[in-house]
């Protein structure tokens, strides 16, 4: 799922934050303790990361990408650890620049910038990390984890009914469980890149995958809203079943960083004010003021895991976050109805312009939110 992090986090913010030792990319120093922090420096050109592959110490690392490339699908670097994207700076247009950071141990990782003309790289982290962290990291991580566990099991129980209604032709029925069964999946999106495969199997819009991979939720809402059938939807609607039950499961056992936690909480606001903003996510349907109100109850949820980390380094901007988290609820309450929300295709322009604004506003204060803790990851 494409993210987008907000632009203005500037590079020595980060550095007066986490007291940074800067590394070039490609260093040959593999001395650098666990407890310092660097930052990697990335371009994206027409060929993809530049540079292609990078080293660095094991422990807190900030990813900073510069948007130099005119190729249009070239807009994002992400980490991946097999197939897990362990974190990414999506959606950076040309000429801007965007942050991630994360707390990783020592191995090889994939570094990638989809849509470029070269290959995958290499980051090769060294050295030991602290593996014991503080008692305030563990309970951030573990509430979150309580949370993405009570978001999943809805998730499957929503969708069950859901599934039943495709597999029965009943097109009225399945449109009306729809949007229930959207908004637990919603919600957990912060971390979607931790599930692997299973987000694009369950959430890839048309776009964003191959035409024999289009299934899921998506591939279902075409049929129902714009073939106005479920005829031959049976298959995908037991596989979404099988999917949704699975990541029921994987969520227990997923690896998370309190790091991860926040730059997710972020990123998700900067993919609804980037993209879906534009109505793309539920294109047939037209449910996306449901979808959003879940992003942002998903991302607050994300922030207030990490906020006792938060609350020691910086108090103020930890309640200036939870003030501006209200203030985009209040901006959705114009367009609630009875049963959810009007159809986005009701909204003009200036409407879109107002959600985005406030979105923006509190996205810029969560971007410093990951570097802020990224020297609480571990003691």
């Amino acid at each position: 799922m494409h993210r987008n992090l907000v632009r203005t986090l500037l590079c020595a913010a980060v550095l007066a934050v986490l007291a940074v030792t800067v590394a070039a990319c490609g260093s040959d120093d593999d001395e650098a303790t666990a407890t310092e922090s660097e930052a990697l420096a990335f371009t994206l050109t027409d060929a993809g990361c530049d540079p292609v592959d990078a080293k660095a110490a094991a422990g807190p690392i900030t990813f900073e990408v510069e948007n130099a490339s005119s190729n249009p699908d070239l807009h994002e670097l992400e980490v991946l650890d097999g197939e897990t994207v362990l974190g990414e700076t999506p959606d950076i247009a040309e000429g801007d620049s965007g942050t991630f950071t994360l707390t990783l141990e020592a191995g090889d990782y994939t570094l990638l910038c989809p849509g470029g003309s070269g290959e995958p790289g290499v980051l090769t982290v060294s050295g030991e990390l602290e593996t014991e962290n503080s008692a305030a990291v563990e309970g951030a991580v573990e509430d979150y984890r309580s949370y993405l566990e009570e978001n999943t099991a809805e998730l499957v129980q929503a969708t069950e009914p859901f599934v039943a209604a495709v597999v029965a032709g009943d097109v009225a029925k399945a449109k009306s469980l729809y949007a229930p069964a959207r908004i637990p999946y919603e919600r957990i999106e912060p971390v979607a890149e931790s599930f692997g495969s299973l987000d694009p199997k369950i959430d890839a819009r048309e776009n964003d995958v191959p035409a024999n991979e289009f299934e899921g939720f998506h591939r279902i809402e075409k049929a129902l809203w714009e073939e106005g059938t479920a005829k031959g939807m049976a298959p995908v609607a037991k596989q979404l079943q099988a999917d949704v039950e699975e990541l029921a499961r994987k969520v227990k056992t997923v690896e998370l960083q309190a790091v991860q936690i926040a730059n997710g909480a972020n990123e998700l606001l900067g993919e609804v004010s980037a993209s879906k903003i534009t109505g793309e996510e539920e294109r047939y349907s037209h449910i996306d003021l449901v979808d959003f109100e879940a992003n942002v109850e998903g991302s607050e949820a994300a922030f207030e895991a990490v906020k006792p980390l938060l609350d020691e380094s910086d108090p103020d901007l930890s309640g200036e976050i939870e003030a501006d988290f209200k203030m985009v609820f209040n901006s959705l309450e114009p367009y609630r109805t009875a049963d959810g929300f009007v159809p986005y295709t009701e909204l003009t322009e200036a409407d879109t312009k107002k959600l985005a604004v406030a979105i923006d506003t509190l996205a810029e204060k969560l971007s410093l939110v990951p570097a802020e803790i990224a020297s609480a990851e571990h003691e």
